[in-house]
């Protein structure tokens, strides 16, 4: 690009995750004179968090999870700013202030500031040997901590919890997962899977109670001793609490920016102030199928986010995000699982069921459209139902009999 002697816009983001990664590279491949700045509490640059259990495990290095360090962006020519906090956004004066005082003008900011675990209330909460699991430097306390426990409590059995289980249990612990609705993964899975997964697990040696609630962590001397369930007590040294985790709406607060579940956007990402959007955890965005506002979550997401914001702010183009559609695609205990859209039903909803030898299939379908499925064991036809399923989102395939087949006919492969 040549440069014409204008002054090179200045572009900030907040946050070094999936979608501040994203945006950063995507603003640079779009102009290579702008001035890049990527603000980022963590020192290590960008990784996968994916990864945080296989480092917990032993099964992978620290270091192997990072994908793009700061040197790279730099190499890049992205400014990274690592291990700051970022503490007030003034619209008005287009500045960040951080904590060290230190004021960084923009032209245009990303807040992709993610999201934080959520640690309940609960007695013994603050004991040594409560973690959560969301950073580098949790999973390694974590991993230490492992090595001088025999066994361990997890709460929660969303797809971190049970990932962090069985490395748990690899490194030769006793593990036991505590949730307190009827069956694990809730948010993924119906009864009849979740009862599948829970055997798995099981079979590995992991204990697994639902429908239970947990009242306390019980101590000794500030350290843990144990978790109170119901009228059982678990004894353990460890607890990892994996209870969910919440937008981290903070900062956009100081902004005066609307706030929902999550930092409201509106289709092209941007904020209630012009000159902000937002990607990622942190973003309220537009679920595609129930088409009411959500905070969406995991990886491909936050990077199609971090990219289509990158374009706006860039005033390079004016893209809308189409919507955010829930989709996981995961292996746990042996078993591989692809959940996506609506698996519950619900009203007018018809659910069609298959179970094989290898696996367990399920489609929901509602006014004649594919609005979710599950798929364990085999899983092959995932990327078949999720086209379907985008199709009848957009109009096509408008009855049960279209270009793909009908939907029983998608259950009998």
């Amino acid at each position: 690009m040549m440069n014409t002697g204008k002054a090179k816009p200045a572009w900030l983001i907040i946050g070094q995750g999936a979608a501040g990664a994203a945006a950063a590279n995507e603003l640079r491949r779009l102009d290579s004179e702008a001035a890049i700045t990527v603000i980022a509490g963590e020192q290590a640059g960008f990784y996968s968090r994916i990864d945080l259990p296989d480092i917990i495990s032993g099964k992978r290095r620290p270091e192997e999870a990072v994908l793009q360090s700061p040197a790279q962006f730099q190499a890049a020519g992205i400014r990274c700013l690592t291990g700051v906090q970022a503490v007030t956004i003034r619209p008005e004066d287009h500045y960040v202030e951080l904590a060290s005082g230190q004021r960084l003008p923009y032209d245009r900011l990303l807040l992709a500031t993610g999201a934080q675990p959520v640690l309940p209330g609960l007695p013994g909460m603050t004991a040594a040997g409560v973690y959560t699991l969301w950073t580098l430097e949790q999973a390694a306390a974590i991993a230490l901590a492992a090595a001088g426990a025999r066994a361990a409590v997890v709460i929660g059995s969303g797809l971190i919890g049970l990932k962090t289980a069985l490395a748990l249990r690899q490194r030769g612990l006793q593990v036991t997962v505590i949730e307190r609705m009827n069956r694990v993964l809730p948010q993924q899975l119906d009864e009849t899977g979740a009862a599948l997964l829970a055997a798995a697990l099981r079979n590995r040696g992991i204990e697994v109670l639902t429908g239970v609630q947990v009242a306390a962590v019980a101590t000794g001397g500030g350290k843990v001793a144990g978790i109170q369930a119901g009228s059982r007590l678990v004894p353990c040294e460890l607890v990892l609490c994996a209870a969910g985790v919440r937008a981290d709406t903070a900062l956009a607060r100081t902004a005066g920016l609307a706030i929902g579940a999550g930092i409201v956007v509106n289709e092209f990402l941007q904020t209630s102030q012009a000159d902000i959007y937002a990607a990622g955890d942190a973003a309220e965005v537009i679920a595609v199928l129930a088409q009411q506002r959500c905070l969406s979550a995991g990886w491909p997401a936050a990077v199609e986010q971090g990219i289509i914001a990158a374009r706006n702010l860039s005033g390079r183009s004016t893209e809308a995000y189409g919507g955010y559609l829930a989709k996981n695609s995961v292996e746990i205990a042996g078993v591989p699982l692809v959940s996506a859209g609506n698996v519950q039903g619900g009203d007018g909803a018809e659910v069609l069921i298959r179970r094989t030898g290898h696996g367990y299939k399920r489609l929901v379908i509602k006014n004649n459209r594919l609005r979710g499925f599950l798929l364990m064991g085999d899983i092959r036809q995932a990327g078949v139902l999720a086209g379907v399923m985008a199709r009848t989102d957009a109009g096509g395939y408008g009855d049960a009999a279209g270009a793909a087949g009908s939907y029983v006919d998608l259950l009998a492969f």
